[in-house]
């Protein structure tokens, strides 16, 4: 009996690290799904995705080869981080420097491709009060929201109730569609994040 206490015992001290390096990759916390720690070291305007934005018009990544792309995604049904991840990218973006911000072009990416469509991207634009030049908000086919998440390092995952779990994440593209500048989360001051986008932004427009 005292041997299979002892057994007892020591397999649970083996597994116990496993189960809490499960609960870590798996618990949420209330900046969403953590971010992927590796993301795509070179350009992205060699997806050959084709994204319709809130006024039905078709763009790809490659479009904006030779300015700086400031990237969020999300989805129009979200009432919990969306709403504050998409303000957030706002104060960012009005954050920037008045000569530098007209230059300056956002694109908000939905995951939910089933009810995103250009017109429900065109109220939820509209809605924000984000619809606006250089802001484009787009949807695509699935393969091609699932590429461009793996690719940036965000993930996601749709629940049963059709609403999705999801990192928060600010990406930043240079202008030769490379990832230089990312801020996770939903708190915190952008100052910073700003300043570098400005910095990079007079070299790459200059």
């Amino acid at each position: 009996m005292q041997n299979l206490k002892l057994l007892f015992l020591l397999a649970g001290m083996l597994l116990l690290p496993l189960l809490a390096s499960s609960q870590q990759t798996m618990t949420m916390n209330n900046a969403g799904l953590e971010t992927a720690k590796t993301y795509h070291a070179e350009s992205l305007h060699h997806m050959n995705a084709e994204w319709a934005n809130q006024n039905g018009e078709t763009i790809q990544l490659a479009d904006y080869l030779g300015q700086p792309l400031v990237l969020v995604m999300f989805y129009g049904r979200c009432t919990g981080t969306c709403p504050v991840l998409i303000q957030r990218t706002w104060k960012l973006y009005s954050g920037i420097d008045v000569d530098i911000r007209d230059r300056v072009q956002v694109l908000a990416v939905s995951f939910d491709y089933k009810n995103d469509t250009p017109q429900a991207l065109k109220e939820y634009a509209e809605n924000e009060q984000l619809d606006i030049p250089g802001w484009n908000f787009v949807t695509a086919q699935q393969s091609d929201i699932r590429e461009l998440a793996m690719l940036l390092g965000v993930q996601y995952r749709e629940r049963s109730d059709g609403h999705f779990e999801h990192s928060n994440l600010i990406t930043v593209l240079d202008a030769q569609g490379k990832i230089v500048l990312r801020s996770e989360g939903i708190k915190g001051g952008l100052s910073d994040t700003a300043t570098a986008i400005e910095e990079l932004f007079k070299s790459d427009l200059q």
